[in-house]
């Protein structure tokens, strides 16, 4: 799962349990990956009802609270802005034959 163009990344939204993380503790699912304008990462989190979260942390700065996505178009922006480290970070985190 790669962002290629903008409607991959509704694609990736719409099957975001396919390369993130479940944490038990706050029922959310979770993914993480750099931070290039800031040096450090970002993680995205998604709840249920829809709603997606952004978090960033770094070596020297760590978000006060996540920011929550007011509508989908937002994320997807987001999504397309940082695609080129989102894109590295699921080529890690998946196996090669699932990130085409």
């Amino acid at each position: 799962m790669q962002i290629r163009k903008k409607t991959d990344i509704d694609t990736i939204l719409d099957n975001f349990s396919s390369i993130a993380e479940w944490d038990a503790q706050g029922k959310k699912l979770y993914f993480i990956f750099p931070d290039r304008k800031r040096g450090g990462q970002w993680t995205l989190m998604y709840y249920t009802g829809d709603r997606f979260s952004i978090h960033g942390l770094g070596e020297n700065y760590m978000d006060e609270a996540e920011y929550f996505f007011e509508d989908r178009l937002s994320l997807v922006s987001f999504l397309w802005d940082n695609r080129s480290a989102f894109n590295s970070a699921v080529r890690q985190a998946i196996p090669d034959k699932l990130a085409t």
